[in-house]
């Protein structure tokens, strides 16, 4: 037996289409094929199905369409399918045997073979999968909510499969035939800038430069007049590469994406009621674990971040990491009102079922914790444990409650702060008191601040904090409980998590030194106890390595300039410098891990933006009166929380070392790996470098 629903709905017994009834038995199946293999209470079913009548008439009017349904399926011999489980319903399906789960199942397929290199198999995969859909999912239900929610999800995921496709027909080359089905793309979903990204690289592999930046202007006309908005970085970046005619472009053509851990999760939305919840999926296996975010929460932010990218990279090798943005954070909706914590229920569970997720780990952090402390009361059967991490069950006083005298400050701080002071990083002596002394965190803080949540929506969010009291689900919560705490939280004192611990009943306690922030400090202590707790057993984590080019810059004669007379306008000179630097190794894509008075310590993802990026410091030192010299090496590096270590880093310093004022002079690795950009060397012979195994051939940049 078949069961359709990527198109109209549709049964197929016996190779022939079965009759199931009316347009509201239809609907029930179509809900049921929806929620396959899981329970749906009949409760919903009701109240979904037919809003507009009294319980007592909807629940009669359920019992007519499943006795429809039950005398279909018998005809077909397939009664047994359907179920009887408190309190509802249950189909059984196989994945072969729905569409939804087949086109899933060939696409997951399809991007593994895109991952692994092998092209023609993933774009045949892929193929497959978009060959099942047979119009708009669930097109005869499209009046039912569950419907509406269910074919947007599916819709979604048919477009991003379609990109998956057309990258994969890219990369073996197949330019000039997708042309024509690109442009038909880009007409009907103007505003997806993939299909933008791939029309442009398949005309200018074609031949057809003036196309390709013809139609970049094209959907910039319409995304400014529209959403009066720019194109994204990455379109930006592919306009000047197609104008400069970069060789890289053709020469990727016939390559396979290749396997990076640190690339990013795409992001999708769910639908909660009304409202679109931004989810990312990272990692895989049987365990679900679910990141219940606190009070704000970026999802694109937090991989910018190496120190929370590789937590939660962590997090996601032990199992399937679920992550999103509540509504009127990140990259959700904003909500039309107030916001309760059955909203944030709703969208947990919104974002569970978009992943076909029927039972998670959730790990609720900080203000994301009474959400999971709740749902866990009242879905028992959809959570098989909690992490906790910065919670409380009552985030402010109460008489009879021995934790809030110390929690009221913090919350009245940030108030003010979003009040009056949004923006500017303030927060940073808050969350990571830490780092308050750092002028870059600071700036990292206040990006979070303005891109994570609007001033209006952080007050409406703090409002309903305030109101938060979940002490009298605790008793009910049935899942073991690991309660993580960090002993120096200005935010969520400790005496908020072991008053969790002590009216759990199932809870387990582990406290640390650290700030609010769990990504921050000794997180391998408590990823250690987080693996144990999920699987029994505990495995040090592998250093987090990548392969990146390294700058390395030094001011010349810096000690000597410094000590000159006019000593105030050295130092002047010298900040004009440092902020330049911030600025172009930002420009340059890269990040900066030191910007001290004797020079710079930067990584970039390729080595012609170091190199680029040194050009241009040297020219910006040169205007302020300071000579300067570089030394760059590609490698691979340790990534630390704000600093990278390992042999390469080591090469880099003594390749600057050895360079002469004025001079940007790289390894062979460098050099070999920008062949055909243009970019010119001059052989500087071969050097030992102190502490380094063998000689090693070095450059100097000439010309760029």
């Amino acid at each position: 037996m078949e069961f359709r629903v990527l198109g109209s709905l549709e049964v197929i017994s016996g190779g022939r289409s079965l009759a199931v009834g009316g347009a509201r038995a239809r609907a029930v199946l179509a809900m049921l094929l929806v929620n396959a293999n899981r329970v749906v209470p009949a409760d919903r079913l009701a109240e979904e199905l037919w809003p507009e009548l009294a319980p007592a008439r909807a629940a009669n009017n359920l019992q007519v369409r499943l006795s429809e349904l039950r005398k279909a399926l018998r005809t077909a011999g397939e009664e047994d399918r359907l179920l009887t489980r408190a309190p509802g319903y249950l189909l059984q399906v196989a994945p072969a045997e729905l569409d939804a789960l087949r086109f899933e199942q060939l696409v997951a397929a399809g991007r593994a073979s895109l991952a692994a290199g092998d092209l023609a198999v993933a774009a045949e995969r892929l193929g497959e999968a978009l060959g099942l859909w047979r119009g708009r999912a669930l097109a005869d239900t499209a009046d039912a909510p569950f419907a509406r929610a269910e074919a947007g999800r599916l819709e979604e995921a048919r477009l991003s499969a379609l990109e998956s496709r057309l990258d994969a027909q890219l990369a073996l080359g197949r330019d000039a035939e997708l042309i024509s089905e690109l442009e038909t793309l880009t007409a009907t979903y103007p505003l997806r800038e993939r299909f933008w990204s791939q029309r442009m690289l398949a005309l200018y592999r074609a031949g057809r430069q003036a196309d390709a930046l013809r139609a970049y202007r094209e959907l910039r006309t319409v995304l400014v007049e529209e959403l009066a908005i720019e194109p994204s970085p990455e379109l930006r970046e592919l306009e000047a590469r197609i104008l400069r005619q970069d060789p890289t472009l053709v020469q990727a053509r016939r390559q396979g994406p290749t396997d990076d851990r640190t690339a990013e999760p795409e992001t999708q939305y769910a639908l909660s009621g009304r409202i679109h919840i931004a989810y990312q999926v990272l990692g895989a296996g049987e365990l679900d674990i679910v990141f219940v975010p606190g009070l704000i929460s970026h999802l694109d932010l937090w991989w910018e971040d190496p120190t929370a990218a590789s937590f939660f990279r962590r997090l996601a090798s032990l199992g399937r990491l679920i992550m999103f943005d509540k509504r009127d954070t990140g990259l959700s909706d904003s909500a039309p009102g107030e916001t309760s914590l059955e909203h944030h229920m709703d969208d947990l569970q919104a974002v569970m079922r978009a992943c076909r997720s029927s039972r998670a780990v959730l790990f609720g952090y900080s203000e994301g914790s009474p959400t999971c402390i709740l749902f866990a009361a009242t879905h028992p059967e959809s959570v098989r444990a909690l992490i906790l991490g910065a919670a409380f069950a009552r985030a402010t006083s109460a008489p009879d409650y021995p934790c809030g005298p110390d929690s009221d400050p913090p919350f009245d701080a940030v108030e003010q702060l979003a009040a009056h002071r949004w923006g500017r990083g303030d927060t940073v002596e808050w969350f990571a008191p830490s780092r308050a002394h750092s002028a870059r965190a600071r700036e990292g803080f206040a990006r979070w601040e303005r891109m994570a949540a609007s001033p209006s929506s952080l007050l409406r969010v703090l409002r309903m904090i305030r109101a938060i009291d979940v002490r009298g689900a605790l008793p009910a919560v049935e899942a073991r409980t690991l309660v993580i705490q960090r002993s120096d939280d200005l935010i969520t004192r400790p005496c908020h998590a072991r008053y969790l611990a002590d009216h759990l009943p199932n809870a387990r306690y582990f406290e640390q030194p650290g700030d609010h922030l769990l990504w921050l400090g000794d997180t391998d202590a408590m990823l250690e106890e987080i693996e144990e707790f999920l699987t029994g057993a505990r495995h040090p984590p592998e250093p987090d390595r990548v392969l990146a080019t390294i700058l390395m810059t030094d001011i010349v004669d810096s000690t000597t300039t410094a000590a000159r007379p006019g000593d105030r306008h050295w130092h002047s000179q010298l900040a004009i410098y440092q902020a330049t630097a911030r600025r172009e190794v930002g420009s340059h894509r890269g990040r900066l891990i030191k910007n001290s008075d004797d020079g710079i310590l930067a990584t970039f993802d390729r080595p012609s933006r170091a190199i680029t990026c040194a050009h241009a410091l040297r020219e910006a030192a040169a205007e302020q009166g300071i000579q300067i010299r570089a030394g760059l090496h590609t490698g691979e590096i340790e990534v630390l929380d704000d600093d990278i270590a390992g042999i390469s880093v080591h090469i880099a310093a003594r390749i600057n070392d050895l360079a002469r004022p004025g001079e940007i002079l790289a390894s062979r690795t460098v050099k070999d790996l920008v062949v055909g950009s243009g970019i010119s060397f001059t052989d500087r012979g071969v050097h030992n470098l102190s502490g380094v195994p063998e000689d090693w051939d070095l450059f100097a940049v000439t010309r760029l």
